[in-house]
């Protein structure tokens, strides 16, 4: 066993030595095979976060309380790109590393947001006929015309434990984004090549809670409000998941990698199948069979 760390330690060496650096992905953008389609995925406003646990993350962490929102949005997106899984494009813009400050803001002006019911993935499909297409269109245009009427008809609602509650309706509602500029996706398009829009809405950790199972034993809610888009504006996916999570947590990371990849997992079943050219696909089944290989030798040599 000695024998192989030395091994790796002396590799470690070499790349210091020689000036150049240990490769690392790139936490902005992942580059992958499928040609067809490329995510961009859009981070939650900064007033459309509420959190009842920040001070105790903060402390916990030892960063301060301005950064775990920041922190809390890298997190999503940062597993949203894990659970793609290599496959598929995708652009994380609040990894960006050039400043992207005054693209959201351009996006988020030219945006709506709404309290709508949750909806029945299996009931967000696409029009069949082109009678139900223009039929569509149609109504789209009247929703995005009457939008600021509605604004102001509509109450907001009240964030309670991180639960979203308003006074109009009592089915479970999610605030869902509705496109104001009938031209944005396309100048995304333009910009970043993109076809896919994952918006996250709105972000909530509510207060922690009893357990049912042991009142000394306490829970909270993570919430995360979502909307996805393709290139020709269809919703093709939109609305609320809910992850519980012991009340007593407060490692970013842990969070991170426990719970909200729960969220990313769930948001991500939205995606088109990946096609991937079949030298890859024959290339990465060669890989993994030499991969495992070298497993082998390894556990070999640390048996000896």
């Amino acid at each position: 066993m000695n024998k192989v760390y030395t091994l790796i330690l002396m590799i470690l060496i070499c790349f210091v030595s020689s000036g150049q650096e240990i490769p690392s992905l790139d936490e902005f953008e992942v580059y992958t095979q499928d040609k067809d389609n490329k995510i961009l995925i859009i981070p939650f406003e900064n007033k459309m976060y509420a959190s009842a646990v920040d001070n105790e993350i903060a402390a916990y962490n030892r960063i301060n309380y301005m950064d775990v929102k920041e922190e809390l949005k890298k997190g999503i997106s940062s597993q949203i790109l894990l659970k793609i899984s290599n496959k598929t494009p995708a652009i994380s813009m609040i990894h960006h590393k050039d400043s992207v400050s005054e693209v959201l803001n351009y996006i988020y002006n030219n945006i709506g947001l709404k309290y709508e019911k949750v909806k029945v993935k299996d009931t967000i499909q696409p029009p069949t006929s082109k009678t139900e297409q223009i039929k569509d269109k149609l109504k789209k245009f009247v929703i995005q015309t009457n939008q600021h009427h509605e604004k102001a008809k509509y109450d907001r609602g009240k964030i309670k434990n991180g639960e979203v509650y308003t006074s109009n309706y009592s089915a479970e509602r999610f605030m869902n984004v509705i496109i104001q500029n009938p031209n944005l996706l396309e100048e995304l398009n333009n910009k970043y090549k993109t076809n896919y829009y994952i918006f996250i809405n709105e972000f909530h950790i509510g207060r922690a809670y009893p357990s049912n199972e042991n009142m000394y034993i306490t829970n909270r809610k993570i919430s995360t409000h979502y909307t996805v888009f393709n290139q020709k504006g269809r919703e093709i996916d939109a609305g609320v998941i809910k992850v519980e999570m012991p009340g007593d947590i407060f490692g970013i990371k842990k969070i991170e990698y426990q719970y909200l990849s729960v969220v990313a997992s769930e948001l991500c079943s939205f995606m088109p199948n990946a096609k991937v050219e079949k030298s890859t696909l024959l290339k990465e089944a060669e890989d993994d069979k030499n991969s495992k290989k070298q497993r082998k030798i390894i556990h070999g040599v640390l048996e000896q």
